[in-house]
């Protein structure tokens, strides 16, 4: 058995109770390049972006903390049942479309855990009963909703925005969950003058807050655009582009 958990966070609070081994995604694909043939190339691109953009994030700690997990998922044996742990926001999203795609061969049953939270608290805000009765909840993915999470992340790598919404209305009645993340992928993408809704959300929170404080503002959207599910580091970097790009003007 193995659990695919969406981050470190989860990894700590996960119940000891609930038995097999644990493979952590400690990555945010929903920031920045994903277009790549193979997972290795995938690898050197996600490194170097990473480090580049976030100085904390060095390529060789993306070597030790990210790559031996990945290769958890994918040498799981055809007799290991997987469990993914992801929430309906964006970020967790696009992580976990990647992971179904990492498992497209995988021959045993793959299961999904969904917090039973709202979008804003997702697992964080589950105590360790909650989160092992999440696991006895857990849902086997079809056949065929295997193979449409994973041509999601192809639909994402390219990226057809269009496809994808199309394909999520589609499979909407089974997969629920997709829909209104595609359409915060959609809505985040910027076009003329729009900087796409997570900056433009950014601008308006600090407006209306009228603050430059980026605690109170992250706090705030967290909240008010929780579909995103991005961590304080991506927030902060918009926040930080937004404010250089006011400067230029």
């Amino acid at each position: 058995m193995l659990h695919v958990l969406n981050g470190d966070s989860l990894a700590d609070s996960f119940p000891a109770s609930i038995l097999g081994n644990i493979a952590i995604v400690r990555e945010c694909l929903v920031d920045g390049p994903v277009n790549a043939e193979s997972i290795d190339e995938l690898a050197v691109i996600r490194a170097k972006y990473l480090s580049k953009t976030y100085p904390e994030a060095s390529q060789a700690d993306y070597n030790t903390h990210v790559i031996p997990d990945l290769e958890k998922i994918l040498t799981a044996t055809s007799a290991t049942q997987v469990y993914l742990w992801f929430e309906n926001d964006l970020f967790c999203q696009v992580n976990l479309w990647f992971v179904v795609n990492l498992l497209k061969h995988h021959k045993g049953q793959l299961y999904l855990v969904s917090p039973t939270t709202d979008i804003i608290e997702g697992f964080g805000g589950m105590n360790e009963l909650q989160l092992e009765q999440a696991y006895r909840d857990a849902l086997p993915l079809t056949p065929n909703e295997r193979h449409i999470l994973s041509d999601m992340w192809k639909l994402y790598q390219r990226p057809d925005v269009a496809e994808a919404l199309t394909l999520s209305k589609q499979v909407s009645p089974e997969l629920p969950f997709l829909y209104p993340a595609v359409q915060a992928w959609k809505d985040s993408i910027p076009h003329g003058d729009y900087l796409g809704k997570p900056k433009e959300g950014l601008k308006e929170i600090a407006a209306q807050l009228d603050t430059d404080d980026f605690g109170k503002i992250f706090r705030a959207f967290h909240i008010k655009y929780a579909i995103y599910g991005y961590g304080d580091l991506q927030v902060k970097r918009l926040w930080e582009e937004l404010k250089s790009e006011k400067v230029k003007k």
